[in-house]
């Protein structure tokens, strides 16, 4: 074993560790004027794992989806308690006429580590962040002694949350009301684009307030109703993340600190490891230089004993990472104890009924497109297409 080597593996056993520094997500200090208060869709995050999933990514696939939706249900949370915003829910997937929309994708969580990809965009396709969050979990966030109420990632969400007021605060009071007016008009446009595309000029993704309809327009009134009706689904929605999130909570808990247990014995596994083979490639050269320059016999035992005994040291360092192994089968059990606790929940609206599990966002698309049937079979307007598919007027 080279020098070099082993050098690096003593350097690897003295990693230092990461501490985290909190971080209070700032509250309003006045009251908002209600045209200046934005809506914020968060949909389902992206659980960052294509299949199938290898089994030493440390992955669980059953955790990650499950995942996927508690972290947009603690962001929500987040937000709606700093008072900078209106409305805050979590949708299945991203709205174009949503006032702010917050996509992300998890990047790495194991109940120590949280690392997300997160995005804002308003409805002018404006962006407001588009940056990689991360966060270490403090050992206290998991103690038995001084159990904590507090998430052991707060402090991720109490940034996205600053900065995302950050970007508010940039906007003048007639952008953020443009932002809730193009909301509108969008929302308008993809139920009836003969109706109101003419009011909305885009140009490369980019949306600005062409025309308003006239004061009194009749189809501005079918819209402001149908949309109410969309809010009604969207809080139903909303309120199944919350309580899916509220249900996973305590068992999720259970599981980060099992994990973040679990990350620590593999840590020091891995720790003890390179140490027990540093220590035996030592013994193991030391005793046959030595050997090689014995002059006696006497020398050459003892030098060949130093061979034996870092032999040993060799072996057990690896046999140490083979119980590396059986910590990540313990992991891979309490992924599997969590997803029986998530339950699909079926709810009931207006005589239809819809299941929020996997399909949910199939069942929101459903009723978007029902919106835009009964739009239709109001108006004798042709109904639009998919969200983002009917066409616009652009600069030229």
């Amino acid at each position: 074993m080279s020098l070099a080597l082993l050098v690096f593996l003593a350097g690897c056993v003295n990693q230092s560790v990461k501490h985290v520094n909190a971080t209070r997500a700032a509250h309003a200090e006045r009251e908002i004027p209600q045209a200046e208060l934005l809506d914020v869709n968060i949909a389902v995050f992206d659980p960052g794992y294509t299949e199938p999933v290898d089994e030493d990514s440390g992955i669980f696939p059953q955790v990650r989806k499950a995942e996927a939706g508690f972290i947009p249900f603690r962001l929500r949370e987040t937000l709606q308690s700093t008072g900078h915003w209106g409305p805050v829910r979590v949708v299945p997937s991203p709205t174009t006429s949503s006032e702010l929309m917050i996509t992300g994708t998890i990047l790495e969580s194991n109940g120590r580590d949280l690392k997300v990809a997160v995005k804002a965009v308003d409805a002018s396709g404006r962006k407001w962040l588009d940056k990689t969050y991360e966060e270490t979990a403090a050992s206290l966030s998991y103690s038995d002694v001084e159990p904590s109420e507090i998430d052991p990632f707060q402090d991720l969400y109490n940034r996205i949350a600053n900065d995302l007021l950050k970007s508010r605060k940039s906007l003048s009071s007639k952008e953020l009301r443009d932002i809730r007016t193009i909301a509108f008009l969008r929302f308008a446009d993809d139920l009836s684009p003969d109706a109101f595309q003419r009011y909305l000029k885009e140009n490369n993704g980019d949306y600005s307030v062409r025309g308003l309809p006239a004061d009194g327009d009749p189809n501005v009134q079918r819209i402001q109703a149908i949309r109410e009706r969309d809010y009604r689904l969207v809080d139903t929605l909303d309120q199944h993340y919350y309580l899916f999130g509220e249900q996973m909570q305590a068992p999720y808990d259970e599981w980060r600190a099992a994990s973040y247990q679990e990350a620590k014995n593999l840590e020091k596994v891995r720790k003890e490891a390179i140490g027990r083979m540093v220590a035996g490639a030592v013994g193991v050269a030391a005793g046959i230089y030595g050997a090689g320059q014995a002059s006696n016999s006497a020398e050459a035992a003892a030098a060949y004993s130093g061979v034996v005994g870092g032999g040993y040291l060799l072996k057990t360092g690896i046999d140490k990472f083979g119980e590396k192994k059986l910590h990540v089968e313990a992991l891979k059990e309490l992924g599997e104890s969590l997803s029986t606790d998530l339950k699909p929940r079926v709810i009931e609206l207006e005589g239809k009924t819809i299941t929020l599990s996997g399909s949910a966002e199939a069942q929101y698309q459903e009723w978007r497109e029902l919106l835009r049937k009964i739009y239709a079979n109001e108006t004798g307007l042709p109904p639009g297409g998919a969200e983002d598919g009917s066409a616009k007027d652009k600069d030229r």
